[in-house]
């Protein structure tokens, strides 16, 4: 098989459509794209994982297995959700950017195309492994993987980004759709969102935290920061337990397509976030934080008013998870919101 990134199609082609049913297709695709070796077609092919932006499939030949992911002008989960296409160029100049650095490296999949045309990557398959939703359910990180998130974050932050891929990582279309999402929309007494559907009594908790005026400027103020920011450390995103894979080399991470520049603390608050909505113990978002710091330095303050703010999202937004909590614990959580958010 060839090796490294192929930027572009070995021959120009119309944009290549993703379909899990079509393999003679990606078998064609793939070839075009210098991937296959002669004589290797496609096998099978089936989705990988949800998928909550993209489509993303696994796509097996008769000696090996490719991960290929495409952006479509929507999210995947949520179709009515429209999506930037740049998202895709963006993900696979971050991958290409972490592939120079062995540390980083070590802990994500190999980028092995990028196709700008058809906004499709293919990326090597890191086997047998599962994202980190687990901890949902009750499981716990543990101190070596809380080590490995936090020695990822600093190495990540710590990325000299060149001059020519300033402009694509700032993301500002993908930072744009994030921000509603994260900031605005759940806090929004109008969105129309059913979370008596989800959990009964959910409902009255959001429109209580909405009604809170101080809380509702205070996330507004911590929404501007995240847009405004523009410049400094290269950030993944969207640092949380469902871009984790647990592998039998360790944690690897993967989704960087919400990634930008200039706010550490947000993929720290992130991470924390999830860290309580996963009922860890409290030792491993302190460890997390300790390692960091040993490296780099962080406003702790800043870190926890975002670990708030994803709470808050995460419980009564459009970006649901696999939480085994009553309507008590999510009372429990969105007051815990409300005291890092306030507490800035």
């Amino acid at each position: 098989m060839k090796q490294g990134v192929a930027a572009q199609p070995a021959v120009a082609a119309a944009p290549y459509q993703l379909d899990a049913g079509d393999r003679d297709g990606l078998t064609a695709y793939l070839r075009r794209q210098g991937l296959l070796d002669p004589g290797e077609r496609v096998v099978t092919v089936a989705r990988a994982g949800e998928g909550n932006m993209n489509l993303t499939l696994r796509v097996t030949t008769q000696a090996r297995s490719l991960i290929a992911k495409q952006g479509r002008p929507w999210v995947e989960k949520y179709p009515q959700i429209p999506a930037p296409l740049e998202r895709t160029i963006v993900e696979g100049r971050f991958y290409a950017l972490a592939q120079r650095s062995p540390l980083l490296a070590a802990r994500m999949p190999r980028l092995l195309a990028l196709d700008p045309q058809s906004h499709i990557l293919v990326l090597q398959d890191l086997g047998k492994a599962r994202d980190l939703t687990s901890l949902y359910a009750g499981a716990r990180l543990g101190e070596a993987a809380a080590a490995e998130l936090a020695d990822y974050l600093v190495n990540l932050h710590e990325v000299t980004v060149p001059a020519e891929d300033l402009e694509v990582l700032r993301n500002p279309q993908m930072r744009t759709l994030n921000h509603e999402h994260i900031f605005r929309f759940p806090l929004d007494p109008h969105n129309g969102l059913n979370l008596d559907a989800i959990t009964q009594g959910l409902t009255a908790l959001a429109r209580e935290l909405a009604g809170d005026a101080a809380y509702v400027e205070r996330v507004h103020r911590l929404g501007q920061l995240y847009l405004a920011a523009a410049a400094g450390p290269l950030c993944h995103g969207d640092f949380f337990p469902g871009s984790f894979l647990a592998t039998a080399s360790g944690v690897f991470v993967i989704d960087p397509e919400f990634c930008f520049l200039g706010l550490r603390e947000f993929d720290l608050g992130v991470l924390l976030a999830h860290l309580h909505l996963s009922g860890q113990p409290q030792p491993a978002g302190d460890e997390v934080l300790r390692r960091y710091e040993q490296r780099a330095a962080v406003d702790r303050k800043l870190v926890q008013a975002l670990a708030g703010v994803e709470i808050m999202r995460r419980l009564i937004g459009v970006a649901q998870l696999p939480l085994v909590l009553e309507l008590d614990g999510k009372r429990q959580l969105l007051a815990l919101s409300r005291q890092l958010v306030l507490d800035l």
